[in-house]
């Protein structure tokens, strides 16, 4: 290529695109690379292309009909996982474990800090009564 001769992106853009992607690819980047005129369609039915998924030619279905399976299924096709890799899977057990685990030493914090706080108040009602026992054998006169 020569530098001093300019490139056309839109021919690089859709070369690189049907290389890397396919030819459904290539002709959604040429549609978008070229604007479409009224004197020349750019739809691929209008350019000899069949139809594909990426660009039907047919009105595509609005958004909110999408169905429940996946955005790319269509109604009755039940879009299949892949399998977890066993990494993956690890670290969900470990998440799930430790989200266990914080909620029981969350209860058994809250027993303990209960059990602590009725402790201290059965100290302070015994010091109270130890106390007053004390002023008043204080305040006895003597003999």
């Amino acid at each position: 290529m020569d530098p001093k001769q300019p490139a056309r992106h839109t021919r690089i853009a859709s070369v690189i695109a049907a290389g890397l992607a396919g030819l459904s690819c290539a002709a959604a980047i040429a549609q978008t690379a070229t604007p479409a005129t009224p004197a020349t369609p750019a739809t691929p039915a209008a350019q000899g292309l069949p139809a594909t998924p990426a660009t039907p030619a047919t009105p595509a279905v609005p958004a909110t009909a999408a169905s429940p399976a996946g955005q790319g299924t269509a109604p009755g096709v039940t879009q299949i996982q892949p399998p977890k890799d066993p990494l993956v899977e690890r670290r969900e057990a470990r998440r799930e474990a430790a989200a266990e685990y914080k909620a029981k030493k969350k209860a058994a914090k809250g027993e303990y800090k209960d059990e602590v706080g009725a402790a201290k108040q059965e100290r302070k009602v015994e010091n109270k009564a130890a106390d007053a026992a004390a002023r008043q054998e204080m305040a006895a006169p003597k003999q």
